[in-house]
């Protein structure tokens, strides 16, 4: 059967639903709201408290299983084309690396797009082991390994820096563009590996392979085959997941101290996050089986299918809107949290706007368009028998498949 381009009906629009969802979490989590040193609003606590109980690292977990999701499509489209699925992937993931690069350097440093290039890779590697061993994995760098290097970074000082800890306030009131390079470069996590990447690289790629996971089991393609999964998902996100993020709350407010006869709690609350995020899923998965629910959760595919694009936007939010190096609006330390939040959701009604203007003439957003087109170059058959025109088809199946990897 010949790989032609996937119709509009083959589409798992749900997974560009969730994608949008999810970068609206991003946005509002990674959005930088000032302390009470600067100003303080009456909903503040309140804000603050559903920041770390319903936001704070719960959807850059989604965004990063749906990137193991997207890996998944990739792969068995490629291998079902015979295309070299490694030296196309692996071409790709380089090309996302040096995106990150760019982006923490030039615009934000939280970026996570290097980490998702430094999984993928990974990734790429086991990804025909078996399930029963994908999950135990999975479960070994979800939960032991991010507990074990958020004990260490919390309780033994691992993550203790060699710079000035004001540099954090500086970089976003200075306004001088240099200098906030500069500070950039010397708070770079990859800079920084050994005191920031660890924890990040081992929760993301767990995160990831959660998602080809999901993906293996037809999760997004066949959801009322998976109920009693999703039931189990959104009963223990329910309970263990809120309870964990209450708990998580209570130690970022410094209520509660992880000391040595607290250790066994890490391990709670990363699998209480987990769990937390699952229950997300399934109960947006859930939702979008409903038709009139469907047409409403709809509004959030147009940011989804632009993925990559509208992420490295958000930054540029950041930048000028926000951080004083901007020259423009400087923000920073003139609103509440609450005004913050407000200014967040608006700004991704906009990207929602500019998103669906966009895709009305375009399959793909403009990052994206680059980004695959260059990764294409590497898109060749495994064997000299495999005919060009099984190359070229995989290459306009791609560009025409609407579930991004990111």
């Amino acid at each position: 059967m010949d790989f032609q381009p996937l119709i509009k009906k083959s589409r798992i629009e749900v997974v560009d639903a969730l994608r949008g969802f999810a970068l609206l979490g991003v946005l509002m989590a990674n959005i930088p709201f000032a302390d009470a040193s600067f100003v303080v609003g009456k909903l503040d606590p309140l804000m603050n408290f559903l920041y770390h109980f319903l936001i704070d690292k719960k959807f850059i977990t989604i965004f990063s299983m749906l990137f193991g999701f997207g890996f998944y499509i990739q792969m068995q489209r490629a291998e079902a084309k015979n295309v070299d699925f490694t030296r196309y992937f692996s071409f790709r993931m380089l090309l996302l690396f040096a995106i990150g690069s760019l982006h923490a350097f030039i615009i934000w440093n939280g970026d996570i797009l290097r980490a998702y290039a430094f999984g993928g890779i990974i990734l790429m590697f086991i990804r025909k082991w078996p399930l029963k061993r994908l999950l135990t994995t999975a479960l070994l760098f979800n939960i032991f390994l991010t507990s074990v290097f958020f004990i260490g970074n919390s309780a033994l000082g691992w993550q203790i820096y060699n710079y000035d800890y004001a540099l954090a306030t500086e970089r976003v009131l200075t306004t001088s563009y240099f200098r906030y390079l500069v500070i950039n470069a010397i708070m770079d996590p990859w800079v920084n590996f050994f005191k920031d990447m660890p924890i990040t690289l081992v929760f993301t790629f767990g995160n990831m392979l959660i998602g080809f996971i999901l993906a293996k089991v037809d999760f997004f393609h066949s959801p009322k085959k998976l109920r009693n999964h999703t039931n189990w998902f959104i009963m223990l996100g329910l309970t263990l997941g809120l309870a964990s993020s209450f708990i998580y709350y209570k130690i970022m407010v410094g209520d509660i101290e992880l000391d040595l006869p607290m250790l066994w709690l890490p391990f709670v609350l990363v699998s209480g996050m987990i769990l937390q995020s699952l229950m997300y899923v399934s109960v947006f998965v859930r939702l979008y089986q409903y038709k009139v629910l469907q047409k409403l959760l709809h509004f959030f595919t147009y940011v989804g299918k632009t993925a990559l694009s509208n992420y490295i936007l958000q930054s540029i939010l950041y930048v000028l809107v926000f951080d004083h190096c901007g020259q423009t609006f400087q923000l920073f330390g003139k609103l509440t949290i609450a005004q913050t939040f407000l200014f967040g959701i608006l700004f991704f009604l906009f990207q929602t706007a500019i998103s669906y203007m966009w895709l009305r003439k375009h399959t793909q957003g403009p990052l994206e368009f680059a980004w695959k087109k260059m990764s294409y170059q590497m898109a060749k058959p495994k064997n000299e028998n495999t005919s060009n025109k099984n190359t070229t088809s995989f290459r306009h199946t791609i560009k025409q498949h609407t579930t991004n990897t990111l």
